[in-house]
C-alpha cells in the first residue's frame, strides 16, 4: 500500500489516516470513491426488478378479494425475517394471511409438496415465496393445479428452467434491470413491500428495515450499497428499542446495536429454532407486540442455541476424526464426510468447521435410511454451486450459490457424488484456491487503543463485501495459555512484544489444541473490539488465526497440494516429484529427530521450522513420515494440525529407499 498516498487521501476526507489506509486496501482510492461508500444514497426502483410489477398486481388482487394469503418462508435468520416482514405488512392491511415454514428436519429447504397440499386445504388461494422458490417448478406447478397462484421472492441462483409462476422476482434472473443483485431474501421482501407501497422507500424502511438488517447481516450477502443502507438504517430502527421480540433476542442492556452484535447474538438463536426445534417461533417472537411474552420467548431460543452448540461441537469432533482416519479422505480437493442420523439442523456449521479447519470445500451428509440430505461450504473463487450442478443426475434435489449448496440424495450415490464434486475440480480447478484471511495492514501494541477503535467507525456496518478490519501482530512471543470459560473450548494469549505485554482470546482452541508453546515467535491475525466492564471501555483483542514467525505459509500450502496429488495418485512433474523427495541424510536428520516414543504432540509447523534448515518442506516432511512409517522404522504419524511420532529401534540396516512408496513416486512421474 502507498503510505503517502494514504496521507493524501486523509487529508482529502478529513479522516484518520488509519481509516484512510483501510479504504484504499478495500479498493476505495479516491475521495469519490470514500464519499460513495460512506453516503445515504436511496434504494434503487423496486420496478427494475423482472416480475415486481406482476408481483405487486397479483398481491394487490387478493388484498382487494380479501383472498386467503400464505407466506412460504426459510427456516434461516434470512427466511425467517423476510416472513415476518410481509407478514407484518399484510396483517397491517387486514389482510387474510397466514405464513408457513417448513422443518428443516422432517421436510427441507424450500417448498415442498406436502405442504403446497397442506396449504390447498387451509383454502389458501395465493402462496408469496420469500428467500425460496426460484427451484421449487414442480411444487409451483402443482400449485397451480390445485388452482393456487405463487409468487416467488427469492435471491438464490436461478436453474436453467424458471417456475412458471404469477410472478418471479429474483434480481439472479438473465433479463432483470437491477442495479444492485446481491439483496437478501429480506432484502428482496423489503423491495416488494416499497413496491406495494408506491416507491415511498423511507416509510418502509422506517418500519421494516430492522428485521431487514438481521436477514441481511444472516445471510452473509455483501455489506455493501443497497445492502449497506439497509443494515445502516435498521441499526438506527433497533437502537429506537420499538420491536420487543428482537429487543429480547439482542438483550442491549444500554450499548448499541451494530452488525457485529446482530451476527453473533440475534442471528444465531434465530437460527437455532430451525436448527433444534420449531422454526416459525421465531417468526412469532419477530412479530410480537408486548415484552413479557418476547422475553419468556427469546429465553426458549437462546435455550435451543446452547444445545445447537453442543450438538454442532460433537459433530464437529466425529466429522473430524473421520477425516484424519482416512488419509485418502484428507488429500481430496472436495472432502465429502457421512454420517448415520446425524442432526440435520447443525451439518451446514459443521462443514463451515471443516472448510477452515482443513481449507477446502466440504459437504456433511447425513444418512436415514436410504436417503442422505447435507450442505457444504466452499472457499472464495470456487462455485460450489456449479460443481453440485455438475453432479444434479445423482441428486433428487439441490440448490445454493457460489459460497454454498444443499443436497438431498440416494445413500447409494454418495461416492459417485464425492468423485463427481472432485472430477469437476480437478478439471475446472485443478489448483484448489486457499481458504486465505486478508489482513488490511499491521499494528504495532502500542496501536491497540480507544482511538484506534474509535477511528474505525465509519466503516461500519461490517460484514460480507466489508469485512471488520483484520490487523497482524507479528513477531509476538507466546507467554502463557489459559483456558477460557468452565469448558476450556477457549484460549486466553498472553502476549509480549516491544517491552507491552497484552492478551488477546482465541476462539475454538483450547489450550490443549494450541499448537505452539511458550517462548514461540508467532505472528497474529487480530479484529478489535469495544469491551465494556462495570462501565469501564477497553479495546479487546480477538484472534482470527495463528502462524508461527517466519513460516512462509503459501509455499507450505502448495507444498502440501502436491503431497496431496501424490495420495490422490494423480501425476507429478519431476519439480513436483523432487519436492516430495528425501535424501538419505534427511530421513536420517528427521529419524535422529522425533523421540524414542511417541509423546506429546508437535505442532507441525513448528516440527517444519526445526527441519528447514536440512530442506524440508512440509511436503517432503509428511512423505517422509510416511515413509519411514511404511518401513516400521517409527510408530505414530500426523493427525489434524499435530505430529506424533516415535522412533522404533531395529537391529539391522533398512533399505528404505527400496520402498514402493518411492516407487509410486517414480511411476507418477513417468505419468506426466
Amino acid at each position: 500500500m502507498d503510505k503517502e498516498a494514504a496521507v493524501n487521501l486523509a487529508k482529502d476526507c478529513g479522516i484518520p489516516p488509519l481509516l484512510a489506509a483501510l479504504f484504499m486496501v478495500r479498493g476505495f482510492s479516491d475521495q469519490e470513491g470514500v464519499s460513495r461508500l460512506l453516503s445515504r444514497e436511496r434504494l434503487s426502483d423496486p420496478y427494475q426488478m423482472k416480475d415486481m410489477d406482476r408481483a405487486v398486481a397479483r398481491i394487490r388482487r387478493a388484498l382487494e378479494d380479501f383472498e386467503k394469503i400464505a407466506i412460504y418462508g426459510d427456516y434461516d435468520a434470512d427466511g425467517v425475517t423476510a416472513t415476518a416482514i410481509l407478514y407484518t405488512y399484510l396483517r397491517g392491511k387486514n389482510a387474510d394471511v397466514s405464513f408457513y415454514i417448513p422443518q428443516r428436519d422432517g421436510e427441507g429447504y424450500g417448498m415442498n409438496l406436502s405442504a403446497v397440499d397442506t396449504l390447498a386445504r387451509e383454502g389458501v388461494e395465493l402462496i408469496i415465496t420469500v428467500d425460496n422458490g426460484i427451484s421449487a417448478n414442480q411444487e409451483i406447478a402443482y400449485a397451480k393445479s390445485l388452482g393456487i397462484d405463487v409468487v416467488v421472492t427469492d435471491h438464490h441462483q436461478p436453474h436453467e428452467e424458471i417456475p412458471e409462476a404469477a410472478a418471479v422476482v429474483d434480481a439472479h434472473q438473465m433479463d432483470d434491470q437491477s442495479p444492485f443483485r446481491e439483496l437478501s431474501g429480506a432484502g428482496v421482501a423489503l423491495k416488494l413491500l416499497i413496491a406495494l407501497e408506491d416507491g415511498n422507500a423511507e416509510a418502509i424502511l422506517a418500519q421494516y428495515a430492522d428485521l431487514a438488517a438481521v436477514g441481511t447481516v444472516g445471510d452473509s450477502v455483501p455489506l455493501l450499497g443497497e445492502n449497506r443502507q439497509i443494515v445502516l438504517a435498521g441499526l438506527e430502527q433497533i437502537n429506537q428499542r420499538r420491536r420487543p421480540g428482537l429487543d429480547a433476542i439482542l438483550d442491549l442492556n444500554g450499548d448499541g446495536a451494530t452488525s457485529t452484535k446482530l451476527a453473533f447474538s440475534a442471528v444465531p438463536c434465530i437460527n437455532a429454532t430451525g436448527r433444534m426445534g420449531a422454526p416459525e417461533r421465531a417468526v412469532r417472537l419477530l412479530t410480537y407486540e408486548d415484552s413479557q411474552n418476547a422475553l419468556a420467548l427469546a429465553e426458549e431460543l437462546r435455550g435451543d442455541n446452547r444445545r445447537r452448540k453442543a450438538v454442532e461441537a460433537q459433530l464437529t469432533a466425529q466429522a473430524c476424526q473421520i477425516v484424519e482416519e482416512n488419509p485418502g479422505l484428507a488429500a481430496e480437493r472436495i472432502l465429502v464426510v457421512a454420517g448415520e442420523n446425524w442432526h440435520h439442523g447443525v451439518v451446514g456449521i459443521v462443514a463451515s468447521r471443516l472448510t477452515e479447519r482443513y481449507g477446502k470445500p466440504c459437504f456433511v451428509l447425513s444418512c436415514e435410511g436410504d436417503s442422505a440430505r447435507g450442505s457444504g461450504r466452499s472457499v472464495e473463487g470456487f462455485s460450489l454451486f456449479q460443481a453440485v450442478s455438475a453432479c444434479k443426475d445423482l441428486l433428487e434435489r439441490y440448490g445454493g450459490h457460489p459460497m454454498a449448496a444443499g443436497v438431498t440424495l440416494p445413500v447409494e450415490n454418495i461416492p459417485e457424488f464425492a468423485r463427481g464434486l472432485n472430477r469437476f475440480a480437478q478439471l475446472n480447478c485443478p489448483e484448489m484456491p486457499a481458504l486465505t484471511l486478508r489482513l488490511d495492514c499491521s499494528l504495532k501494541p502500542a496501536a491497540i487503543n480507544l482511538e484506534t477503535l474509535a477511528a474505525l467507525e465509519p466503516l461500519e456496518p461490517f460484514g460480507a463485501g466489508n469485512a471488520q478490519p483484520l490487523f497482524a501482530i507479528c513477531g509476538v512471543e507466546l507467554k502463557g495459555v489459559r483456558p477460557v470459560g468452565s469448558a476450556g473450548i477457549h484460549s486466553r494469549l498472553l502476549c509480549r512484544r516491544d517491552g507491552r505485554s497484552f492478551q488477546c482470546v482465541l476462539f475454538g482452541v483450547g489450550p490443549g489444541d494450541f499448537p505452539y508453546p511458550l517462548g514461540a515467535r508467532i505472528d497474529l491475525a487480530v479484529n478489535l473490539q469495544l469491551n465494556t466492564y462495570r462501565g469501564e471501555n477497553s479495546v479487546e483483542i480477538l484472534v482470527r488465526d495463528v502462524k508461527l514467525s517466519g513460516l512462509d505459509q503459501r509455499a507450505c500450502l502448495k507444498s502440501l497440494r502436491i503431497y496431496e496429488k501424490f495420495l490422490r495418485q494423480e501425476p507429478l512433474s519431476p519439480q513436483e516429484a523432487q519436492e516430495l523427495s528425501p535424501t538419505r541424510e534427511q530421513l536420517a536428520v528427521l529419524y535422529k529427530t522425533l523421540p524414542l516414543k511417541p509423546g506429546p504432540a508437535l505442532g507441525a509447523e513448528l516440527l517444519l521450522s526445526s527441519l528447514a534448515p536440512q530442506g524440508f518442506t512440509l511436503g517432503r516432511l509428511l512423505f517422509s513420515l510416511d515413509l519411514l512409517r511404511q518401513a516400521e522404522l517409527i510408530q505414530g504419524g500426523v493427525r489434524g494440525n499435530f505430529i506424533s511420532a516415535g522412533r522404533i529401534p531395529v537391529e539391522s540396516k533398512v533399505d528404505i529407499f527400496a520402498s514402493p512408496m518411492l516407487a509410486q513416486l517414480k511411476d507418477l512421474q513417468k505419468a506426466v
